[in-house]
Formats: structure tokens, C-alpha cells, sequence
């Protein structure tokens, strides 16, 4: 499969991601991705499409940049660890999708939905589950692109 065929595949799943997968959405997917012709961190994003954890892990925590951190950052929200989230959100400093978030859903801000995502995981939140699984994948969308586009301009 290519990457336009497993990114399609992971988007378009019913349901959406969980806030907190218990297992890989899709054991087929994982040994696809590792397989595909891309880099690193674009791998990091499919796995975490594919509720991969541990996929995601082994390869954000070998990269120091930006964009290994937010996966990082977002792999251990989906954990959940959320501390832990917030201390790679402060590595990640001001980044370039959080501008096109917040233009979707102003009230976005990386700390706060890291709260928000807790609050869900205990029963009160300010935020439906489905409102919050909505921002996460478009979250994790852009970051993807992002990380693709970085990529292929290096």
C-alpha cells in the first residue's frame, strides 16, 4: 500500500481515533507503515493514526526536533500521561499548526486541551468526547502534514 492509501484508510476510520486507545486499531497497518518509503516521523504520525503507542514511541523519542516532540507530546496525552504530555508541549515552543488549529477552534491551546482530554478521561468535561476526538485527528492531521511537508523540503 502507499502512503495516500494507509493515510486515507486511518482518516477516514469510523470511529474516530479514541482519546485513549487500549490496542492498535489496525495490527495490519503497523508492519504497512514501517514499510512504507518515508520519513521517520511521518511513520510516527501513521502509527498514531493506527493507535499504535508504542510504534509512535520508538520513533518520536529518537528525534529532538519540533515535530518529535509534538508526537511525543500527543503520544503520551493518548497514553494517558498527561503530565508527561504537557513537559513535551513545552519542548515543542509556539508551532506553526497551532495557529491553523486555533483558526478552526479558537479556544484551542495545547495545555488546555491537554486538561480538557483529563477532564474527559474522569467524566467532566467542558468538551464532548466526540468534540475532542474531532480536534485531535485534525490536530494529528496537520502535524502529519506538516511533518511531510518538512520532510521533502530538507
Amino acid at each position: 500500500m502507499s502512503f495516500i492509501e494507509i493515510y486515507e484508510l486511518l482518516l477516514n476510520r469510523v470511529p474516530l481515533p479514541s482519546l485513549v486507545p487500549r490496542n492498535i486499531w489496525d495490527q495490519e497497518q503497523t508492519s504497512l507503515i514501517e514499510a512504507l518509503d518515508q520519513p521517520p516521523l511521518v511513520k510516527a504520525g501513521l502509527h498514531l493514526f493506527n493507535d499504535d503507542i508504542d510504534g509512535c514511541h520508538q520513533i518520536a523519542q529518537d528525534n529532538t526536533s519540533s515535530e518529535g516532540s509534538y508526537w511525543h507530546a500527543i503520544l503520551h496525552r493518548r497514553e494517558p500521561d498527561y503530565s508527561n504530555s504537557k513537559y513535551w508541549y513545552r519542548k515543542v515552543g509556539n508551532h506553526p499548526i497551532y495557529s491553523k488549529l486555533q483558526e478552526s477552534y479558537p479556544e484551542w491551546e495545547p495545555f488546555t486541551f491537554v486538561d480538557w482530554c483529563e477532564d474527559a478521561s474522569h467524566g467532566r468535561s467542558k468538551k464532548s468526547q466526540e468534540w475532542l476526538r474531532e480536534v485531535q485527528v485534525q490536530e494529528m492531521k496537520s502535524l502529519l502534514m506538516h511533518s511531510k511537508e518538512g520532510a521533502s523540503s530538507d
